[in-house]
C-alpha cells in the first residue's frame, strides 16, 4: 500500500470517527449547554477533512491548489498550537 493510499485510508477512517455518533460526548455537551457549539465544531472538522481529501487527490496542481495547500499547512500549525496549549498530547 502506498503512502498516498495509506493517507487516504487514514483520512477516511478519521472522517468515520467524526461522523460516528458519540452518545456520551453529546450528552456531556448537552449537560454543559454547548451541544450546538459541539456540532458546529464537528461540521468545521468535516469540512477540513474533505479539503484534505481533495488536496491529496490532485495530480496536476494549479495556483489555486497551491494557495489551498498553504492554507492547510497554516491550519495544521494552528491546530497543533491549540492542542498543545490545552495540554493535550498528540
Amino acid at each position: 500500500m502506498s503512502s498516498s493510499s495509506s493517507y487516504q485510508r487514514a483520512l477516511d477512517l478519521f472522517t468515520e470517527s467524526v461522523i460516528k455518533p458519540d452518545i456520551e460526548l453529546r450528552a456531556n455537551a448537552a449537560s454543559e449547554n454547548c451541544y450546538s457549539e459541539l456540532m458546529e465544531i464537528r461540521q468545521h472538522c468535516l469540512t477540513y477533512l474533505n479539503t484534505l481529501k481533495e488536496i491529496h487527490q490532485i495530480e496536476l496542481a494549479d495556483e489555486s491548489d497551491d494557495i489551498e495547500a498553504v492554507k492547510i499547512v497554516s491550519t495544521k500549525i494552528d491546530s497543533m498550537e491549540m492542542v498543545f496549549s490545552h495540554g493535550e498530547m498528540m
